[in-house]
């Protein structure tokens, strides 16, 4: 199995969505205009912001997703108070984060004792508008739509 595929399938485990529920197939162009998926881009910038936690994330997946119970499996590794465990943590948080709303924390920001950072660094506007979290709330991501001028004054349909 590739990186990405295990990237998705643990995506999938970590945010509770399903496959189709993830925008991972949705392509944008790179620079040279070539099409690249979302699942992609989003696994190459975690690995540039957090290299040894994301790795050691994937590398803890692959080896505990062919468990009859795999996400006990990794909520155990996850649980652990050690220091892979929080980079670990790192890693599950910034891959939750940027599925449901394409932002990252900063990785050279100061972390708290918890692997958390108050900074954040966001996707670019093609990433934000597939954000997991405006389909599950039924309302357009903010700042972007293809409805007409006017559409907010109307109470949102329940999809």
């Amino acid at each position: 199995m590739t990186d990405l595929e295990v990237f998705v399938r643990l995506s999938t485990t970590l945010t509770g969505l399903s496959e189709g529920d993830l925008p991972a197939a949705v392509e944008q162009r790179d620079a040279t205009g070539a099409p690249v998926k979302l699942a992609e881009l989003y696994l190459q910038r975690l690995r540039a912001a957090f290299p040894v936690e994301v790795g050691e994330l994937l590398a803890t997946w692959r080896g505990v997703q062919l468990d009859p119970d795999a996400g006990a499996r990794l909520s155990e590794r996850l649980s652990a108070s050690d220091a892979g465990g929080l980079r670990l943590r790192i890693a599950a948080r910034q891959l939750i984060k940027i599925w449901f709303l394409s932002t990252i924390d900063d990785p050279s920001a100061a972390l708290s004792k918890e692997g958390i950072s108050a900074a954040q660094l966001a996707g670019d506007l093609g990433q934000f508008q597939h954000g997991a979290i405006w389909k599950l709330i039924g309302a357009p991501a903010q700042g972007y739509s293809n409805f007409p001028h006017g559409y907010w004054a109307e109470k949102p349909q329940r999809r």
